[in-house]
Formats: structure tokens, C-alpha cells, sequence
């Protein structure tokens, strides 16, 4: 094959990729302990669902070195989302050609679905579009577990979206372990308009307490998965014991959805919370109900992948 002929540095290419970026939800989310940098050890199971970002990567010219130049735009439905380098489309770009030794011209194509600071991951997903978009383009052909180990330092869910599905995290949220996936039930996805930051939720929570005071453990929650949903599921998420007193109107929120449905509870670090309703419920009904209040609400079901290439 021969090498490739760059004039005055450039080689044109004009490609462009096309990615689906899933939400995700954890399941159960367990605080283990600080760590001496600051991060917490975790336990979670994470679910992708069917509520989507979109990314489009278009590969304008390629460069034989240096710094590769970017270009974003966003485009949301009612969602706020930066439009310069501190998106982490733009990031996972530049880490990209740096880690792979490439470099070029791309143009970047945000349109946001998934709302921002809701631990819905769809930052941490988007990212992970880009790396896979990134990797088709420049035809580098990672194979899934480089491209997982590329995405850690980008933030720590996103290697789980190489994948998706549903997986238990470790560590940080980055050691991945495959599950049997969950393919029935109906996520219903309740966000109001209230942001919270990962950082302030962590810096809250009270390590003595979740240490003496577990609930569930990984053991007993891997089993339950082939009868997902049921009422019996015993995971839980410990950050609720931060979020919830800070915000009555949330804590309101999650005792009504549990009401409703065998499985709710908070998703991340909040703010949205979801509940998991068995495929015969009619939710129709019941997400009108949360719509006139002035929520973000969506019906999605499980994902069993994570981002993906869209070739039609």
C-alpha cells in the first residue's frame, strides 16, 4: 500500500461517521471508601437505555503530526451544552489522535437528547462516540478492551459506553465486568429542573455510615437479574442519602415512583430519577401525569449495547 501523499501537510479525506450515544442508569450504586486521591470506590450496576444522543464525526483532512484541529456544534432540545473544548467530545477528540499518534481536521456534531448533570452518563456517552467514530475514521481498528482503557482518563463512565449493556463497575466505575443482560422492562425517566454536581453529591456523603450500614451486596443483587423487574430487587443507591434531604421536592419524587412501580430510585448522582415498570404496565397514563408538572420525562426500555455506528 502506498503511503499516504499530504500536500503543504494536509491529505484530504471528507468522511464522516455517525453514532448513537445510549443513557444509562445504575441500578444499585454502593460507596466502599475514599480513596487517598480523592475518588471513591464504588460498587454499580449500570444499564444503557434507549434514550440517545447523536454524534457526528466528519474527518476533513488529515495531518502527518501535530495538533489536530477541532470543530464543534450542539444542538439540543431544550438542553443547555457547551460548544467548545470543555465538551468531552471535543476532549475525546484531542485524546484520541494524541493516545493513537494521529492527527487531522474534524468537524464534531452534538445533538443533545440526554440531559446534562442528571446521572444519565450522556457526556461520559458522547465521548465514547467520539472514540469509536475517532477509530473508524482514522482507521487505527482498536479492538474493544484498547479502546476501553482509552476512554478511563476521560471520565469514569465512560469506558462502560464502548459497551454498554449492563455491567457491574468497580473501582472508580472503570473496572468492568460483563452481566447477563437485562432485556425486559420499561424505564420510566423523570428529571426536574435541578442540576447537581458528581463532586458536591460525593463530598457530602458520610463514609462512616455507608461502611456500618450496607443493604445489599453484588452477591446477592446478580442473581435477580434474569427476574428483573421485581419488587424484591435489592439494589439501591447510597448517594441518596445525600441528594434526597438536600432536595424535598426529589425525595417526594422517588417515594411517589416507588409507589407506582416495583423498582425506583435516583440514577447517578441525580438529579433524574427513574423507575422500572414490567413490560404489560400501560405508562402512558402515568407519564402524562409527571409531563404537566413541567418534568423531563421519557419511556425508554434497555439497551443492550453501547454507543453504535449508525451505517444507514
Amino acid at each position: 500500500m502506498n503511503a499516504p501523499q499530504y500536500v503543504k501537510g494536509k491529505l484530504p479525506v471528507g468522511r464522516t461517521v455517525a453514532v448513537r450515544a445510549p443513557a444509562k442508569v445504575n441500578l444499585h450504586l454502593e460507596v466502599l471508601k475514599q480513596r487517598h486521591d480523592g475518588y471513591h470506590e464504588i460498587e454499580t450496576i449500570l444499564q444503557a437505555v434507549t434514550l440517545f444522543d447523536r454524534v457526528t464525526v466528519e474527518l476533513v483532512e488529515r495531518y502527518p503530526g501535530g495538533e489536530p484541529r477541532l470543530d464543534i456544534s450542539v444542538s439540543a432540545s431544550g438542553i443547555q451544552a457547551p460548544g467548545d473544548e470543555t465538551n468531552l467530545c471535543w476532549q475525546a477528540a484531542r485524546h484520541f489522535c494524541r493516545e493513537a499518534g494521529v492527527s487531522g481536521h474534524l468537524r464534531i456534531a452534538l445533538h443533545k437528547e440526554i440531559p446534562i448533570a442528571a446521572g444519565l452518563g450522556g457526556g461520559s456517552s458522547d465521548a465514547a462516540a467520539v472514540l469509536v467514530a475517532c477509530d473508524r475514521l482514522f482507521e487505527t481498528k482498536l479492538d474493544v478492551e484498547d479502546l476501553e482503557v482509552m476512554a478511563a482518563p476521560l471520565g469514569a463512565d465512560v469506558p462502560f459506553f464502548i459497551r454498554g449493556g449492563t455491567a457491574l463497575g468497580r473501582g472508580i466505575g472503570t473496572r468492568l465486568t460483563r452481566l447477563p443482560l437485562i432485556r425486559s422492562g420499561q424505564f420510566l425517566i423523570l428529571k426536574p429542573d435541578l442540576e447537581l454536581r458528581t463532586k458536591e453529591v460525593y463530598a457530602n456523603l458520610k463514609m462512616g455510615l455507608t461502611v456500618n450500614s450496607a443493604k445489599a451486596n453484588i452477591q446477592v443483587i446478580k442473581p435477580q437479574l434474569a427476574r428483573f423487574p421485581r419488587k424484591t430487587w435489592p439494589g439501591f443507591n447510597r448517594l441518596e442519602d445525600v441528594v434526597l434531604p438536600w432536595s424535598p421536592a426529589l425525595q417526594r419524587l422517588v417515594f411517589q415512583l416507588r409507589e407506582q412501580a416495583p423498582i425506583a430510585m435516583l440514577s447517578g448522582s441525580g438529579s433524574a430519577v427513574f423507575g422500572v415498570f414490567p413490560d404489560s404496565t400501560v405508562l402512558s397514563p402515568i407519564a402524562r401525569e409527571y409531563e404537566v408538572t413541567g418534568l423531563f420525562v421519557r419511556i425508554v426500555g434497555p439497551h443492550a449495547a453501547g454507543v453504535e455506528i449508525r451505517d444507514d
